[in-house]
């Protein structure tokens, strides 16, 4: 098992599994649907976020909720529809439209109670600044769902920004300044031949490598710092899952790059995380 890397597979029709076993907690996989298609999941002893990046269906749950994740004609313009399902659950997924979701899930201790989250209730923020702007938006997240581990969220970059910037980790639970995490960006670009590029690495040197980055590909990250940048040409979107015991979003700057905090007055409570 490596700390941080990528993972490019083809995307099939219905289930296709992308995070499998590189960490301990994440596993992530996509779901395509057609039109008028019926999806049955059973969550057993995990806890599950369901991110609809595309699409419109109805869901139900087996604590007897009924209702529509969407319409979203795409994720680049358009706010999240999502459910957050504790473990011991069933989900049935009825697709009004041909739809695409990220699915994340981690091992649950304890139950929880389920939530269908609507764009009204997912809190948005603008960080950076300069060509280091990107939105982030906080989609199941500490202040709406209830959870043990996971966490999710979306970022999109601008044409030829950079995001995770400054760079930043989220490796050691230090109080008041870093939550220690692991996590999995899930990527898509506004045009097909859309691309970016990720470095992941760390004060020791030991982690040092960058991969390119096209729709549909997945990194996992469980040390060092990671940022990204987007090609001109295209919007970069990014569903980002994160686990951890204290399910919140807390991150130390590289102490190399924080002058550009200093430089942009944006103070020590900046928090880059999430995107």
């Amino acid at each position: 098992m490596s700390d941080c890397g990528r993972v490019r597979k083809r995307i099939e029709r219905g289930w296709t599994q992308i995070i499998d076993g590189e960490l301990p907690l994440i596993a992530f996989a996509t779901l395509d649907l057609d039109s008028g298609e019926v999806f049955e999941l059973s969550t057993r002893e995990r806890e599950y976020a369901l991110i609809l990046i595309e699409g419109e269906c109805e869901i139900e749950l087996s604590d007897g909720q009924e209702n529509r994740l969407g319409p979203r004609a795409n994720p680049f313009e358009h706010m999240p529809h999502a459910a957050f399902v504790s473990r011991d659950q069933k989900v049935v997924l009825r697709t009004r439209e041909r739809s695409f979701l990220g699915v994340g899930c981690t091992p649950a201790e304890i139950n929880k109670v389920n939530a269908i989250v609507h764009p009204d209730m997912v809190r948005t923020s603008v960080r950076g600044v300069d060509n280091w702007t990107r939105q982030v938006r906080m989609v199941c997240w500490s202040d709406n769902t209830e959870g043990n581990l996971l966490i999710a969220g979306e970022t999109c970059t601008p044409s030829g920004n950079w995001s995770t910037m400054p760079p930043h980790r989220h490796q050691y639970d230090i109080p008041g300044e870093e939550a220690a995490y692991e996590e999995v960006y899930f990527f898509r670009f506004s045009r097909p031949h859309g691309f970016g590029l990720i470095w992941q690495f760390d004060e020791e040197g030991t982690l040092d490598q960058a991969f390119s980055l096209k729709t549909n590909d997945a990194v996992y990250i469980r040390k060092g710092y990671h940022p990204v940048v987007c090609a001109p040409g295209s919007i970069l979107y990014q569903l980002t899952l994160m686990a951890g015991s204290k399910r919140i979003s807390k991150a130390s700057i590289h102490k190399d790059y924080g002058f550009l905090l200093e430089e942009k007055h944006l103070g020590n409570q900046y928090n880059p995380d999430g995107g």
